[in-house]
């Protein structure tokens, strides 16, 4: 029988991005039509500078927004199927993009970001961290691995911050080697 679990980090509060997601459309669309009187003013044979100004910065302008309008409606998928964490982040419930496959097997340490040990990690230069979370005061769990570039064959260190529910985390817990995750006091948490 597979353990499978899935589960999508979104905000708690969605008002202020879905203001702020109206106003970009609505930008776009003032800065598009603005970019469409400087085409028509091109296509009518009166060839001027202010006209190639207008459509080049409103048309940019308004194709910048198009391309990141979606980052305000951003949400993280978390799968989890037989050891293997996968993540997405999905962009306004339109496009995923695939962050990263994650093999429990693989996590040298793991835990709760208000644990002790992750602060090492923060202060580590050498790591390469990465918030994938939507909600600051969420309960959120950390994971270090070394994953080896393709490139230069060197193993680099990630460490990856995850807002994944206590369901998910009971879960996972038995995929990780004895004493990955690091429980209350500094001593690791017993396995599930």
């Amino acid at each position: 029988m597979d353990n499978f679990h899935e589960e999508v980090a979104s905000k708690y509060n969605k008002t202020p991005n879905n203001i702020l997601y109206g106003l970009c459309w609505a930008l776009m669309i003032f800065f598009a039509l603005l970019a469409m009187m400087g085409l028509s003013s091109l296509m009518s044979l009166q060839f001027s500078i202010p006209a190639v100004v207008y459509f080049v910065l409103f048309g940019g302008l308004a194709a910048l927004i198009w391309f990141k309008k979606d980052n305000l409606r951003i949400e993280y998928d978390y799968t989890f199927t037989n050891g293997d964490l996968d993540v997405g982040k999905v962009f306004g419930n339109a496009r995923r993009k695939l962050m990263t496959s994650l093999s429990m097997k693989n996590v040298e340490m793991a835990g709760m970001v208000t644990h002790q040990s992750f602060q090492r990690f923060m202060n580590d230069n050498s790591v390469k961290k990465h918030n994938w979370f939507v909600n600051r005061g969420a309960n959120l769990s950390y994971f270090y691995f070394q994953k080896e570039n393709a490139k230069t064959h060197q193993n680099l260190k990630h460490v990856i911050v995850l807002e994944l529910s206590d369901e998910m985390l009971a879960m996972l817990k038995p995929y990780l080697k004895f004493g990955v995750w690091q429980g209350e006091n500094g001593q690791a948490g017993p396995r599930f």
